[in-house]
């Protein structure tokens, strides 16, 4: 991926961390994001080769986790958003 939207990014770990309590399923959280499904494919496997998130098949569906690399990289966009914006 050339250069994904940080955006877009935050709102698949943001979704994964706040929503879904570091798990969703796939159409859950592509609806979460709310982009289309070739942008979500896309972004999805940008962030599983980047460590971000994982994908494991549970109870005969494929569920998308947070991973602790993931997190840390959330918290680190919320604090440099606060620090930019905090007056």
């Amino acid at each position: 991926m050339e250069r994904p939207d940080i955006y877009v990014i935050t709102r698949f770990l943001e979704s994964l961390w706040m929503k879904g309590k570091g798990q969703m399923r796939r159409t859950e959280l592509q609806m979460s994001v709310q982009v289309n499904y070739n942008i979500f494919v896309k972004y999805l496997n940008f962030l599983t080769e980047k460590g971000l998130v994982s994908v494991v098949e549970e109870d005969g569906e494929r569920v998308v986790r947070i991973t602790e690399k993931g997190v840390s990289a959330y918290n680190l966009v919320v604090e440099l958003v606060r620090r930019v914006f905090e007056n």
